[in-house]
């Protein structure tokens, strides 16, 4: 799924006239095809193993990864090392999306 985001978000930012267009959508592609591939990797093993689990809450989870790593990165000036910023992106949602996944379905 990541490879999938960043190759539409190409196709889709290749239009841009800065010649930045391909690199922009690349990113913005795999940033929001991870969480989509994370989810479906974990609800295929859930359901594979008949394991229980929460659809639903794992990808509130994931959303709610990704924008709160979004809407933090100013203030905490997580923008300022690429390195920091990326990393986040990946493992926040993806702990979150787990954390909901694992969540009974009825409390």
């Amino acid at each position: 799924m990541l490879l999938v985001g960043s190759w539409v978000g190409v196709k889709l930012g290749s239009g841009a006239s800065t010649g930045w267009g391909d690199i922009v959508g690349a990113l913005f592609g795999s940033v929001l095809a991870f969480p989509v591939g994370f989810m479906a990797g974990m609800w295929l093993v859930a359901w594979q193993l008949r394991f229980p689990h929460s659809l639903w809450r794992g990808i509130f989870g994931a959303v709610l990864g990704l924008v709160l790593v979004l809407l933090l990165a100013e203030p905490l000036h997580l923008n300022r090392d690429s390195r920091v910023m990326g990393t986040l992106l990946y493992l926040v949602p993806s702990v979150a999306a787990l954390f909901g996944f694992n969540q009974p379905r009825h409390v």
